[in-house]
């Protein structure tokens, strides 16, 4: 997973570096090799990883959080925007039109929330599309 955050195969940036070192051939061959066997045991791995975290069955605080992250997320970022642009705005229309003085409301970042809420909307019609499609259950 680290070399796609990194641009390219971990695997091809150590065999650039194998190749630049004198070494014969079958030796370069033998280390790339090597080094692929052990990118598949690193991805394997983490398929494992996946799939036991997708399977569980945890119960209390831990499992509800394992289990309700994503919809956590999303209310958040939906309380976020109802706040700032719905709430607050008939809250300081109600003190405007009575003259109440008070304390200024609280602002949330929109900029910092609106590439989440961005992501999360992508990532929704993407998941819709598989469905329409049959693509997964």
């Amino acid at each position: 997973m680290l070399d796609k955050l990194l641009g390219g195969s971990l695997v091809d940036s150590v065999g650039k570096i194998i190749d630049s070192v004198h070494t014969s051939e079958e030796e370069k061959g033998q280390i790339k090799l090597k080094l692929k066997e052990l990118e598949n045991e690193i991805n394997k791995k983490q398929m494992d990883i996946n799939l036991a975290d997708a399977q569980s069955t945890a119960t209390g605080i831990g499992g509800i959080m394992q289990r309700s992250w994503r919809p956590l997320i999303g209310m958040s970022c939906a309380l976020a925007i109802a706040w700032e642009y719905v709430l607050k705005q008939f809250i300081m229309f109600i003190l405007a039109a009575f003259s109440i003085e008070h304390a200024p409301l609280p602002e949330l970042d929109m900029a910092t929330l609106f590439p989440l809420v961005t992501a999360l909307l992508g990532m929704a019609g993407l998941r819709s599309f598989e469905k329409s499609k049959k693509v997964t259950k």
